[in-house]
């Protein structure tokens, strides 16, 4: 079928890799446990981690399998000092150190993906889903093109001609509201594809409108401030009634008291049960925090996906095509030990 998947690879390769971890691992209460666990993960004869790259092995071969895609590339993240660290040298700041058995496996998911002849892309700059950002702006004219991970950023990206499978816990339960079964369903298990109908259905607001979202009130796993004080309650109505950050900061800044009270009455019809307008026109403070459109329009910053970088302006759908190489598929599997996978 002619339609283009993008992958976000670090994404699918960190999935892959704590899904197929033994179940000490988990229920450990000290990091000696946790060490001890880890030396169970599957291992070649030489003692090379590789539970991350048989599972992910496995999935994109179903995923080409089952859909048979005529396009198809992986994108990945290179490090956390992107431009958006320089932005702000907290974002993601938060984030611990990943496991050496996981660090080990992403060369060597690279290296088999590139015997595979499956296109891939990283910069340094940039990070994964600003990739999958430009290149599915780039073809979602010519082709559909849907993009898998589990990061929900790229909720931002769906639109007519894209759709995001997001790997989530709530997967079954998003089924289930609308009716989905998994014998009709052509959605990867543990995925749930997010179309501008359900993402409406879900969030209640536009696709787009995420970066907002997470502009007033932050994201934690990204270590983005958001607006301290304001919280999803009051969000969602707001961004339903003035649309994005700007607007409703346009229609808030430089109120005189009485227009204040109007508007504080305003919100409160909207079903805000606590306006958020003090926080929201916070002035900034003398520990360093932020003024509240300060942190707002940074957040946005940090969480809109670039969709045009510079690199990719070459990037033709040729250079993308699904067309796997067997033979040094096959011999590559041999090296990493994987009994009884098959090239297709």
């Amino acid at each position: 079928m002619r339609q283009l998947f993008l992958i976000d690879g670090s994404s699918l390769l960190s999935t892959s890799f704590f899904g197929s971890l033994p179940r000490p691992y988990f229920t450990a209460k000290t990091n000696e446990e946790k060490s001890q666990a880890l030396q169970k993960v599957l291992r070649t004869s030489s003692g090379i981690p590789t539970n991350a790259v048989l599972t992910m092995t496995k999935i994109l071969l179903n995923l080409g399998s089952k859909f048979s895609p005529s396009h198809f590339a992986v994108a990945w993240d290179v490090s956390r000092d992107t431009f958006r660290r320089k932005l702000y040298p907290a974002y993601k700041g938060h984030r611990g150190e990943i496991p050496d058995e996981l660090a080990t496996q992403f060369s060597l998911m690279q290296e088999l993906l590139h015997s595979m002849g499956v296109a891939q892309f990283k910069w340094e700059e940039f990070e994964a889903d600003d990739i999958l950002g430009t290149l599915s702006r780039k073809f979602d004219c010519e082709l559909p093109v849907t993009i898998l991970t589990k990061d929900q950023d790229a909720l931002q990206l769906i639109r007519e001609g894209t759709r995001v499978w997001l790997h989530t816990s709530k997967a079954k339960e998003y089924m289930e509201r609308f009716g989905f079964t998994p014998k009709t369903y052509p959605v990867l298990n543990g995925f749930f594809e997010f179309t501008t109908h359900t993402f409406r259905e879900v969030y209640q607001l536009e696709p787009i409108q995420m970066v907002d979202k997470k502009a007033l009130e932050g994201d934690t796993s990204d270590n983005i401030p958001g607006v301290y004080g304001v919280g999803e309650k009051a969000v969602i109505p707001l961004l339903r009634e003035f649309g994005t950050v700007e607007a409703l900061y346009e229609r808030i800044e430089n109120l005189n008291p009485n227009e204040l009270v109007e508007m504080k009455a305003f919100m409160k019809e909207l079903g805000i049960a606590r306006p958020p307008l003090s926080y929201l026109l916070k002035e900034p403070s003398e520990d360093g925090q932020l003024a509240g459109k300060d942190a707002a329009m940074l957040s946005k910053r940090l969480a809109t996906i670039v969709t045009d970088i510079p690199y990719l302006d070459s990037v033709q759908l040729k250079d993308i095509e699904w067309s796997l190489n067997h033979e040094a598929m096959t011999q590559k599997f041999a090296e990493l030990e994987f009994k009884g996978m098959a090239a297709g």
